[in-house]
């Protein structure tokens, strides 16, 4: 497992902890820091990871590439929904993950209640029956700090012990000092929800109930939760990073094989193996309606995963594809929200969408069909780039992702290639990304 710097930091952080927070923005790899950190706190773990369905088989294929050994004897992977509909009841083990854990931020939810307890004080629920507990999720409070609550109730309770009521030097009182002077009670019993949001928000009697405006007294709580959170962003480990990276991204779907996509289907298979992505671009043409299926296969996951990157506050991300098809349907969920350049764009409009997608805000995706948008375009405005289809010529998706990895970009930046779960894609996108790694290797 070869980790960056600040990655083996963050491992340590969460062996050290037990149970905490890991909040790094998103494309830093909490992932493969929480695979590291179960090895560290153990040689041969019983694992459950809990993360929203569309990164199930992610999860899967991060641990076959980073603990190999682990995925075959004692590792489970479920979504929030199926652990609130009871699949981790009977489970008990060393470590559980919960990716994305800004899912659980509603208290009176049901698969909140059933990670952290009816109660969210962790007495009950799944987090009872787990030795350590690695949160990760690069946005804690989406809204406001009232998220946050049923994470530290459960998961470290100690970081909202009712403070005491009297002021005292840092030092001088027995419990843990702040530097404003307050004290925690370690003896006291942790803040309840209303309690912590009467303390941390602004709030506000609409008449119809009470809303939570924002936060208040954040230093207080800052300094609080810092013991058992760790957060990085882009910018501050840059130094560890390469300037351009390329990966993978598993996605659950089914294709439903025509007789002629099923013959088709051999001919690939015959291809790569003995020639690789050369043989599958020499039948490219024979393969026609494998392709298309095999693209439109990925989209209801895709789609999830987008969406799931964009709320949980990804600024921009450029997505590409072969077919435009594959294009109108993310159009269609994602409605005024995105940018596209595609076959059938006129030479005038591309220029407009280049410009939306770089300067507006709200324009989060950019969509590009590779042939029309992989060349000639600066879309320095994000720094993450999907392919959920790519070019079975290696080059022409280097091209497109030199489009974020240009003069004026100030991240690292990541490009993914999503492969269809269990099928012959994940064959052919692995191949496609060695080869299109090893172009960027010479020329970016």
């Amino acid at each position: 497992m070869q980790l960056f710097p600040y990655q083996i930091e963050g491992a340590a952080f969460l062996a050290r902890v037990k149970r905490g927070l890991l909040a790094d923005e998103m494309g830093l790899g909490k992932s493969a820091q929480a695979i590291a950190a179960t090895a560290l706190v153990h040689g041969a773990p019983v694992v459950a990871v809990v993360c929203p369905a569309s990164l199930r088989q992610n999860w899967f294929r991060e641990f076959e590439r980073f603990w190999p050994g682990l995925i075959s004897y004692s590792l489970e992977v479920h979504s929030y929904d199926m652990v609130a509909r009871g699949a981790l009841d009977d489970w008990r083990g060393d470590v559980l993950i919960l990716d994305e854990a800004h899912y659980l931020k509603n208290h009176k939810a049901k698969r909140t209640k059933a990670i952290f307890g009816p109660k969210c004080d962790g007495d009950a629920g799944l987090v009872s029956r787990a030795n350590h507990v690695f949160c990760l999720t690069g946005t804690p409070t989406p809204n406001n700090p009232s998220e946050l609550w049923p994470m530290l109730r459960a998961v470290m309770p100690d970081s909202i012990r009712r403070p005491l009521k009297v002021e005292a030097a840092p030092g001088k009182v027995d419990g843990t000092a702040l530097r404003s002077g307050a004290v925690i009670d370690n003896k006291g019993k942790p803040l309840a929800y209303w309690p912590f949001v009467e303390r941390f928000c602004v709030t506000q009697d609409t008449g119809f109930g009470i809303k939570i405006v924002r936060g208040k007294n954040l230093p207080e709580l800052k300094e609080r939760i810092a013991p058992f959170i760790l957060r990085r962003k882009k910018d501050e480990v840059l130094k560890d990073l390469p300037p351009i990276r390329f990966d993978t991204l598993a996605l659950d779907g089914k294709m439903v094989l025509t007789t002629e996509a099923s013959e088709e289907l051999a001919k690939a298979y015959a291809a790569l193996e003995a020639d690789g992505v050369e043989g599958l671009k020499a039948i490219a043409p024979h393969v026609a309606k494998l392709r298309r299926i095999t693209g439109l296969a990925k989209v209801e996951a895709a789609t999830d995963w987008i969406a799931e990157q964009l709320e949980g506050g990804l600024e921009k991300l450029v997505v590409f594809a072969h077919h435009k098809d594959v294009l109108s349907a993310f159009a269609r969920h994602f409605e005024g929200d995105y940018a596209m350049v595609a076959g059938d764009t006129k030479p005038e409009s591309r220029q407009e969408a280049v410009d939306r997608f770089q300067n507006l805000p709200r324009c989060k995706l950019f969509l590009g069909q590779i042939q029309a948008a992989g060349t000639g375009l600066t879309l320095t405005a994000a720094s993450d780039v999907l392919f959920v289809e790519s070019s079975w010529t290696p080059s022409d998706n280097q091209q497109a992702a030199m489009r974020v990895h240009r003069i004026g970009q100030r991240n690292a930046c990541l490009v993914r290639f999503a492969m269809l779960a269990g099928s012959i894609d994940e064959d052919i996108q692995r191949a496609v990304l060695r080869k299109t790694t090893d172009i960027a290797k010479l020329f970016s």
